[in-house]
C-alpha cells in the first residue's frame, strides 16, 4: 500500500454493516445481531501499515550504517508501483546510497527526519488526525500501531534495532496522552 503525504490528513467515514442472524425455538423467534464497525477497522489497518512501514525505513538505515546491501533500491529511492518508496514516507533529502556513514547517523539522530521523536510524531499523528475525539479510534489506531510493530519484526527476522523499541514506545505514549486529554483511560487501549 502507497502512503502519501496527503494520507495524514485523512478524514474517515463511518460504515455501520449488521449483521442479523435469525434462529427459531419452540417459543417463537430469537435474534442474534452483530456490529462491525469498518470505520475502526480501516484505521487499525492503515496505523499498522503505516507504522510498519516508518520501522522498516528505520531498520533499513541502521542496515547501511552496518554495511547491509540488501534494502538496495529501497535506499536509492526507487520507486515502483505497488512498492514502498523513501517519498512515500514523506522523506525527500539526499538518496540514502548517496548518503556518508555521518549523514546517515544525523538522519536518525536527533531531529533528523527518521530519529526517534519525528517518526513517533509521524505515527502518532497518522492515527490522532485519523481518529479525532473518538477514543475508540484512537485504541483501534494504537492496536495498529502495535500489529505494524510486530509485523515489522517478523519482516526483520526477530530482534530489530534498539531505534525501533523507542520509536514504538515514544508513538504509543503520544497516543496515550491523547487518549487521556480526552478523558479516556490510557491504560485501558483494547479496542
Amino acid at each position: 500500500m502507497k502512503i502519501e503525504n496527503s494520507a495524514m490528513n485523512m478524514q474517515y467515514r463511518s460504515m455501520q454493516i449488521d449483521v442479523e442472524k435469525r434462529q427459531e425455538s419452540e417459543n417463537g423467534i430469537s435474534t442474534t445481531s452483530v456490529s462491525l464497525n469498518v470505520r475502526m477497522m480501516e484505521l487499525t489497518l492503515k496505523s499498522e501499515n503505516f507504522f510498519e512501514d516508518n520501522v522498516n525505513a528505520q531498520s533499513a538505515l541502521m542496515g547501511l550504517i552496518n554495511g547491509n546491501e540488501e534494502m538496495k533500491n529501497f535506499l536509492m529511492g526507487i520507486e515502483e508501483e505497488g512498492m514502498l518508496s523513501l517519498k512515500d514516507l514523506g522523506y525527500e533529502g539526499k538518496p540514502i546510497l548517496e548518503l556518508t556513514p555521518d549523514e546517515a547517523s544525523a538522519l536518525i539522530g536527533e531531529g533528523g527526519f527518521f530519529s526517534v521523536e519525528n517518526t513517533a510524531k509521524r505515527g502518532a499523528d497518522f492515527v490522532i488526525n485519523g481518529a479525532g475525539d473518538d477514543l475508540e479510534m484512537l485504541k483501534a489506531g494504537r492496536d495498529g500501531i502495535i500489529q505494524g510493530f510486530e509485523e515489522a519484526e517478523k519482516l526483520w527476522g526477530g530482534r530489530l534495532p534498539d531505534i525501533a523499541y523507542e520509536t514504538q514506545k515514544r508513538t504509543l505514549e503520544m497516543i496515550d496522552e491523547r487518549i487521556g486529554a480526552l478523558g479516556g483511560n490510557a491504560l485501558d487501549t483494547a479496542a
